[in-house]
């Protein structure tokens, strides 16, 4: 869908945002490059390969700028739900405004006690959308925040002072939202919609029959899930607008939900109840994993592993056979269906794992790999999106069905929970199905 031909002046460049050693890295269903490519344009280019961004303003707006932020501490202790929190609640624990807000505004409360939470504490809540959060994203060398919804807008939020600086009418339901590079890609009904945050390059790709909910880019090919049961490959950067797919992935019965990429392959979870695994090279079906009993809903490469979650309860961690097949090594059962996974990396620990749970407001924190509980965040509904900000202070970010858009601080500083000496290990082979 097009966007307001202002899209470009309004993205600019932004400042660079510092990436200090210590800071932790994130690992998720698509990876991000540890560091931009030369010429920013995000296909390696040294000099822009396309024309500048020239789109139809007749089909979307951009609304507004930043409203005036007028939040301040809340006196019954309820959460923070301001689309406009001041730059002091993001950039310094616990310093409040003493002036009082109109009674019709929202409320900021100051940073919970980490107690509990997997060494997070809760900054504010970034309110405005209005249906589910499909997608966050924060491109490489930009200090804006970019969070997409089912109510079909993607919402850019200064990531120094949490305001709302610009609504992006997309003109459809966004299904997902990804970043690479200094690109930001969104799938929504009938195309992937991708531009570039640097440059202001922005393209159309063409060719899903419905809704676009998954995506992941691997070696210069972008991969969308579509509601058909499809996946569409695209090469990236594609050569003109409106391209065609290169390649159509045919396999799935149902929505295409969660896909990631490792070295050499391509996995995909479905509604269809199973995993699809691919060969990058040919692009062909080569393996389908059928241990789950419900929808699997993400999927997730860590280390040599690959990671799958369901609705039926489990999470469960798969290894590659001498074969080259893929087995169950370990299950891990929950109370409640599963939704997403996101995980992160820790410097001179152990990996956390994040798993959202299914109609619950829970995201549980594991360490990896000996499944030890190390806490739980909250949301006010089933969390979709987990976004992690490499930059000092380690912010998160969670996306709910509610709209909520959660901001939360790692603190480095928290000692890592040791192994669970009652939990098994992954990679052991007694804990095969």
């Amino acid at each position: 869908m097009p966007i307001s031909s202002s899209l470009s002046a309004r993205l600019g460049a932004g400042g660079a945002v510092p990436s200090p050693a210590p800071a932790p890295t994130r690992w998720s269903p698509y990876a991000r490059p540890s560091e931009s490519r030369r010429g920013g344009g995000g296909g390696g280019c040294t000099k822009v390969c396309r024309p500048p961004l020239r789109l139809e303003p007749a089909t979307a707006r951009l609304l507004g700028a930043a409203q005036k932020a007028a939040a301040s501490r809340s006196s019954c202790g309820k959460e923070a739900t301001a689309s406009d929190v001041a730059a002091p609640t993001l950039r310094r624990r616990g310093e409040q405004k003493s002036n009082p807000k109109p009674a019709e505004t929202n409320e900021v409360l100051p940073v919970e006690e980490s107690r509990g939470t997997g060494g997070f504490s809760f900054l504010c809540t970034l309110a405005g959308h209005t249906e589910t959060i499909s997608g966050i994203s924060m491109p490489m060398g930009s200090d804006k925040l970019y969070s997409g919804s089912a109510d079909g807008s993607v919402r850019v939020w200064d990531s120094n002072s949490g305001k709302c600086v610009d609504v992006i009418k997309m003109g459809g339901k966004i299904g997902c939202m990804i970043t690479h590079d200094t690109w930001v890609f969104v799938g929504i009904p009938k195309s992937v919609e991708a531009w570039n945050t640097r440059t202001g390059m922005k393209l159309s790709l063409r060719g899903p029959s419905g809704l676009v909910c998954s995506m992941t880019i691997k070696d210069e090919m972008l991969f969308a899930g579509t509601a058909d049961g499809r996946i569409m490959a695209w090469k990236f950067p594609a050569e003109e607008n409106d391209s065609e797919p290169v390649s159509i992935l045919i396999g799935h019965e149902r929505h295409v939900i969660s896909l990631s990429a490792s070295a050499t392959r391509l996995y995909s979870g479905s509604l269809d109840k199973t995993i699809k695994v691919w060969d990058l090279k040919t692009l062909q079906c080569i393996e389908t994993l059928s241990e789950h009993k419900s929808a699997v809903t993400s999927v997730l490469c860590w280390d040599q592993n690959l990671l799958s979650c369901s609705l039926d309860k489990t999470v469960k961690v798969w290894a590659a056979t001498e074969s080259g097949n893929h087995r169950v090594i370990y299950t891990h059962a929950e109370e409640h269906g599963l939704r997403t996974l996101f995980g992160m990396h820790r410097v001179g620990s152990t990996p956390v794992l994040f798993c959202s749970l299914h109609n619950s407001n829970r995201i549980r924190l594991f360490d990896l790999p000996s499944f030890g509980e190390m806490g739980e965040l909250s949301s006010q509904k089933e969390v979709k999106a987990i976004e992690l900000a490499v930059v000092a202070g380690g912010l998160l970010f969670t996306g709910d069905g509610a709209g909520e858009l959660k901001v939360w601080r790692w603190e480095p500083a928290t000692p890592a929970l040791a192994q669970t000496p009652a939990q098994q290990h992954c990679a052991s082979p007694e804990n095969s199905d």
